[in-house]
């Protein structure tokens, strides 16, 4: 792996008060590499976390996030059962696991948010995040078991009580994941509607000042305009640096940088879809110029890495918590502006208004698929465009069903 270069101490991965029995922490290796790790509250990593990283996520390629995630799920596993004293090593070498009221607890503290466990203030976990955090906690449980079951004779009689004593454990488990059924997806993301991106609008024009700091002003609108124009993902953008603007052509380019060394920031932003290179308007390639020229180069270390946008100040890149920062402040600026406005709510409205110049241009289903793949860095043959054009499908599904319905009434009620 390298030698350690830099530890991230704070605890859980977001900065919160060292309150808890376990926390995330981030190893930033001399390769570059971030490896997420379990540990003990006095910084003591858990071997068999640990070794599930090295030895099946990390050999697998999985990113950092992913990683990041699956070990949330497995402290929240491992504080469920230091809750009822639960050793589940001893319990296999006697031959016995998980019981079904253990099985209960585990989904039940599986379905709270980390916050609840500091008993500090939290948002119910969504369906959708539950659901997550069960399977990474059954495909933990399932490469634990699945170790110490090769360790024994096949042929021995343990073995076979065993192996079914684990197999009707982890089915009870992922029964009580939550079902995303279709009642739940009026919880799903959404696009902004017409009148939300309207006063969005405004904010970006200059006309509504969120920010009394002039360079914070001028970077966070010019942010604002890059995600709406460009529909890229909040770790694309920060991921930009100078070199892949060229402003002859009018392109930027959308590069993946896992793990790059230059990259200062130990929460790395990264890009997860395809490289591709993309149009830049004259507007936006101008603004983004005269950012760099007259407001960027006045910020400390700006000149010392190439990063596009930088923190204030210190002119260090912009970190993942700065950009959610902006979005803070939209959201308490007493704009009106949705209460889970996020850089990735901008990317369901890209996507949105890109589904209405498609129809306005006559373009056929299949072609615009394709254009939308290319454009937001997905395979030719991906399905991901559902995800982000749902506000867009339910606002023609109802404009249909009125039609329908005006005509009912217009001929009388007959077929």
């Amino acid at each position: 792996m390298g030698p350690l270069v830099h530890l991230l101490t704070r605890g859980f991965v977001r900065g919160r008060k060292e309150t808890m029995k376990y926390q995330v922490r981030l190893l930033v290796m001399s390769s570059g590499e971030r490896l997420p790790v379990l540990c003990t509250s006095d910084g003591q990593p858990l071997i068999g976390p640990m070794v599930y990283v090295l030895t099946e996520l990390r050999a697998q390629g999985r990113s950092s996030a992913t990683i990041r995630h699956s070990l949330e799920a497995i402290m929240v596993l491992q504080m469920a059962l230091d809750q009822q004293q639960i050793d589940l090593d001893a319990r296999m070498r006697g031959g016995k696991y998980l019981q079904i009221h253990e099985v209960d607890l585990i989904a039940r503290t599986a379905n709270q948010p980390i916050r609840a466990f500091e008993r500090e203030p939290a948002k119910q976990l969504s369906r959708a995040s539950a659901a997550n955090r069960l399977h990474y906690i059954l495909q933990y449980l399932r490469w634990q078991a699945f170790g110490y079951l090769m360790q024994l004779d096949a042929h021995e009689n343990g073995y076979l009580a065993l192996r079914d004593r684990v197999e009707k454990a982890c089915n009870a488990l992922k029964a009580r994941s939550p079902c995303l059924s279709i009642r739940s997806q009026s919880d799903q993301r959404q696009g902004l509607s017409d009148k939300s991106l309207a006063v969005l609008q405004t904010v970006v024009d200059g006309v509504q000042q969120v920010w009394k700091n002039e360079h914070a002003q001028a970077r966070n609108q010019l942010m604002l305009r890059w995600l709406l124009e460009l529909g890229i993902r909040r770790g694309e953008l920060l991921g930009v640096r100078l070199c892949d603007i060229n402003f002859q052509r009018l392109e930027v380019f959308i590069a993946r940088q896992a793990d790059a060394k230059e990259d200062p920031r130990a929460k790395q932003p990264l890009a997860k879809t395809h490289e591709r290179v993309l149009p830049l308007s004259d507007e936006l390639a101008d603004l983004t110029h005269n950012y760099v020229m007259w407001c960027r180069a006045n910020q400390g270390l700006s000149r010392r890495h190439e990063y596009l946008f930088v923190s204030g100040g210190t002119g260090k890149p912009l970190s993942l918590a700065g950009a959610n920062k902006l979005f803070i402040a939209l959201r308490e600026a007493g704009l009106n502006l949705p209460d889970d406005l996020t850089a990735h709510i901008l990317r369901h409205s890209w996507n949105d208004r890109f589904s209405k110049e498609m129809k306005r241009a006559g373009v056929s289903p299949e072609h615009e698929q394709k254009m939308r793949s290319v454009l937001m860095g997905w395979s030719p043959t991906s399905e991901t465009a559902a995800t982000y054009t749902r506000r867009y499908v339910r606002e023609r599904a109802s404009g249909a069903m009125k039609l329908m319905q005006g005509r009912l009434h217009i001929d009388g009620g007959n077929p």
